[in-house]
């Protein structure tokens, strides 16, 4: 019986002892993340944050009511879906384009990746109208000191955009 005791005991222990060695780190080294481009200030977006700039812009578009029911969906593969509503008081379609956000000299440009907006307006008009009032954040951030754009992610449906100021 000792025997048999002694023999599960060994067994239990080699079982932890395995479980340790995979889950502990034997250097003992944090794995912090780097941040991408260096920069030293990150402006964050949020999704909601996004569709109140959007929706603010999009009655400039022909065809788009007062108030735009607007949809943003910030995906993993580093796009930008927005959706919003065509039409007044209800009545219409759900148009959307989806955005590519890219650096580009050092200022943020926003790229049409896929877009069915019907015969509304061409997607770049849409790119084109979101485009200002998120440089103009970026400007805010800076403050007054010329600063660069320097990475973009697209994480926990959020939209970060790291500045290096100069």
């Amino acid at each position: 019986m000792r025997v048999l005791f002694a023999f599960g005991l060994g067994l239990l222990a080699g079982a932890v002892a395995v479980v340790l060695w995979f889950t502990v780190d034997p250097d003992f080294e944090a794995r912090t993340e780097a941040v991408a481009g260096g920069g030293n200030i990150t402006v964050t977006f949020d999704e909601r944050a996004l569709a109140a700039i959007i929706a603010r812009e999009l009655p400039a578009i022909p065809g788009v009511g007062e108030r735009p029911a607007v949809d943003v969906e910030v995906l993993r593969e580093g796009l930008v879906g927005v959706t919003f509503s065509v039409g007044a008081w209800g009545v219409g379609t759900r148009a959307s384009v989806f955005l590519d956000p890219e650096v580009a000299d050092g200022r943020l440009v926003l790229r049409v990746a896929r877009a069915t907006l019907g015969g509304l307006t061409a997607p770049e008009a849409v790119a084109a109208l979101i485009e200002p009032p998120l440089q103009q954040r970026l400007d805010e951030a800076a403050g007054e000191l010329p600063y660069r754009l320097v990475a973009i992610r697209t994480t926990d449906r959020r939209l970060a955009l790291d500045l290096a100021l100069e």
